[in-house]
């Protein structure tokens, strides 16, 4: 008798130290002793407003035996913290584990089964993460090739005829194996259409220094859209261009006496090169005026023939 509760002994003592994991059909190792690191491609799909961070295995196997008397089995599951995502430079990840098409957002709650196994020789542990894409001006998905994008921690447990054997928790890293420079907003403005400063004929002399008395000058309604429903948001409207020799806060012309000023109608605050004024998306759309003026290089005759000149103006978040 005592020759037999030795070899039971024995069998629980083998049982105990089984579990094993492996990634992407690699070498089996005890997981409770060693984390697993992916890389995997970031897929963005727009119509789910997601980023899937997909494209490795991972699987488990008990070792036990599972003929009569032994009756084991186990589970993966969730552990609380289960989902850390990393924050990369000028993007904040927001995302959860995606089971089967189940989105579990973060924090993502601990208990739930990612795989059981029985009598199966392994089993292929699900739950990947994800990120959120948030269609919305200045809400850029940034990721470096090669960066910590997010943690799993999984909690493995053991059971033989009822009794539990093993307990702990495990771990994937997930690293980017390409860069993401994602800009899912489509929201525009004036639908994305040039605006068309035409000053038409001016007279030289007439043309003023001051961007703020000059008679030539043009108002036009900047219109903001968004395609999807429900976003609003401060904006931030930046004017991105080349300053003029003579006056740093107007835009540079083809002739070099002459510059062109952007300001605010409402306010009359001007907006340099480089520059930008707030404003507000409510409910996908918003507006605002805003005045080009012509002005003169002070104490100088520009002279007569067409001139031009060009800048862009660009919506973000402040």
């Amino acid at each position: 008798m005592k020759y037999l509760m030795g070899l039971l002994f024995l069998l629980l003592m083998q049982a105990v130290s089984a579990t094993e994991c492996r990634l992407n059909g690699g070498n089996w190792v005890n997981p409770e002793r060693h984390g697993f690191n992916a890389y995997v491609n970031l897929v963005p799909n727009l119509a789910a407003a997601k980023v899937f961070l997909d494209g490795y295995t991972f699987e488990c196997r008990h070792g036990l035996q599972t003929t009569f008397p032994f009756d084991p089995y186990e589970q993966v599951l969730t552990d609380p913290d289960t989902m850390m995502l990393y924050p990369q430079p000028g993007y904040f990840a927001e995302g959860g584990l995606n089971v089967t098409g189940t989105y579990y957002p973060t924090p993502v709650r601990a208990g739930i089964v990612l795989s059981v196994q029985r009598n199966e020789p392994l089993v292929s542990v699900l739950g990947r993460p994800y990120l959120n894409i948030v269609r919305a001006p200045g809400r850029y998905v940034r990721i470096s090739s090669g960066a910590l994008v997010a943690t799993v921690r999984l909690r493995v447990r053991t059971y033989l005829n009822g009794s539990t054997l093993r307990n702990f928790v495990t771990f994937v890293n997930v690293y980017a194996r390409h860069s993401l420079n994602l800009n899912p907003s489509t929201c525009t403005i004036n639908n994305n259409a040039p605006i068309n400063v035409d000053f038409g004929s001016v007279d030289p002399l007439a043309v003023g220094a001051n961007p703020l008395a000059t008679p030539n000058n043009k108002n036009f309604v900047l219109i903001y859209s968004c395609p999807d429903a429900g976003i609003s948001s401060p904006i931030k409207i930046t004017l991105m261009g080349s300053a003029s020799s003579f006056f740093s806060g107007g835009l540079v012309m083809s002739n070099p006496d002459l510059a062109t000023v952007m300001y605010r109608t409402s306010t009359r605050a001007l907006v340099p090169p480089g520059g930008s004024f707030a404003g507000t998306i409510t409910n996908s759309s918003g507006r605002d005026g805003v005045t080009f003026a012509l002005i003169r290089k002070p104490g100088s005759l520009p002279a007569a023939g067409p001139f031009t000149g060009s800048a862009t103006l660009i919506m973000g978040l402040p």
